[in-house]
């Protein structure tokens, strides 16, 4: 069925228009990651109030007895590389492959002539990545030993979640730092940083 199939990236290629609303993948995924799409984006205005059984609610708790009709303004303002999807597929994270592609697009204009169409390390951001102030996401290439990724993984505090089920993560997180005082009871006894208490 090819439904996730993965690109040279790693990165899941999910075709949305083969998703046949089972719910397969949240049902099983260990991480309880995936997230239903109750509402819909798509058709209906979020902005308007609806009246269900004489109770005025949102336009999009109203499912389908909502007012379907789509404001123009709000039609504008979304992202034009990234689809709304319908009501009931599930969402996942991609890892904004539109900013992958994007980069590649420009390393193979600008890198024309010498042909060294490979992207410069830790140049592609992720949308979280770029909005996050304290630095605490880091994405990129594992093959490379100068990236911040590899950086990052060699640190002690790293842990994957899962890891003893075999699920072979990609995502791995660092241990929360403590910082105790020195002067409580028993401040000994707590670790500068901790792998067993997230």
């Amino acid at each position: 069925m090819n439904a996730t199939v993965h690109t040279d990236d790693g990165l899941n290629a999910m075709a949305y228009n083969r998703c046949i609303g089972t719910r397969y993948c949240a049902n099983n995924c260990p991480y309880t990651a995936r997230r239903f799409n109750w509402f819909d984006y798509n058709k209906r205005n979020p902005l308007i109030d609806t009246t269900v059984l004489g109770m005025k609610v949102g336009n999009l708790y109203a499912g389908p007895l909502g007012e379907k009709k789509e404001d123009e303004s709000l039609r504008l303002q979304r992202n034009p590389n990234v689809t709304v999807r319908m009501r009931g597929v599930i969402e996942k994270c991609t890892y904004c492959v539109q900013r992958i592609e994007s980069a590649k697009i420009i390393q193979k204009q600008v890198q024309r002539d010498s042909k060294n169409f490979r992207v410069p390390t830790d140049t592609v951001k992720t949308a979280c990545q770029q909005s996050c102030p304290a630095d605490a996401i880091v994405f990129g290439d594992l093959a490379d030993k100068n990236s911040a990724v590899v950086k990052s993984k060699a640190s002690p505090r790293d842990y994957q979640l899962l890891k003893y089920i075999g699920t072979r993560p990609r995502t791995s997180y660092l241990a929360r730092l403590r910082n105790p005082n020195k002067n409580m009871p028993g401040a000994e006894n707590i670790a500068v940083w901790s792998n067993n208490q997230f």
